[in-house]
Parts: structure tokens; C-alpha cells; sequence
């Protein structure tokens, strides 16, 4: 059996290892409680990137149906140049 002493000794070394391990629980507590901010934080980032690429795809889309306009109305004046150069004859010199 054990003495008094002994028994005072390892409830002793008991309640120091159950402090320890409370303090790192608390700690564990504390890193994942920064964890989930941090990808809180990082969610909130890509769905604003996510909106933002979406805002710039609709304004790419406006630029090409412009420039695709632009080409068009570029096409049709070259067309009408060609005619009035094929009217106007060998006589007009071109540069």
C-alpha cells in the first residue's frame, strides 16, 4: 500500500499535468478560433473577387459587341470606297 506521502506526490504530478493540459486545450482553442476567422476572411475575399470578375466579364462582353460593331461599319465603308474607286476608274491615281 501506498504511503500518504507517495499519495501526495502523485496527486501532485495529477494536477500538474491536468493544468498543462488545460492550458493547451485553451491554446488549441485560441488557434482555431484564429483559423476560422482567417478563412472567414479569406471566404469574404473570393466572393468579392468573384463579383468583381463577374463585373469585368460583362464589361469585356460590352467591349466586344462594340468593337464587333466598329468592324462591321469598318467593312461596309471599305466596301463603298472599293466601288466608288472601281466607278471612278483606272484614271484616279492611287498613292
Amino acid at each position: 500500500m501506498a504511503s500518504l506521502e507517495d499519495l501526495e506526490r502523485r496527486i501532485a504530478a495529477l494536477e500538474e499535468q491536468v493544468g498543462l493540459e488545460a492550458g493547451l486545450r485553451a491554446s488549441a482553442d485560441r488557434d482555431l478560433s484564429g483559423l476560422a476567422q482567417t478563412l472567414r476572411a479569406q471566404h469574404h475575399s473570393i466572393q468579392a473577387m468573384a463579383i468583381n470578375q463577374s463585373q469585368h466579364n460583362e464589361k469585356l462582353d460590352r467591349h466586344e459587341e462594340s468593337l464587333a460593331a466598329a468592324h462591321g461599319k469598318l467593312d461596309r465603308i471599305i466596301t463603298m470606297l472599293d466601288r466608288l474607286i472601281d466607278q471612278a476608274g483606272p484614271d484616279v491615281s492611287t498613292p
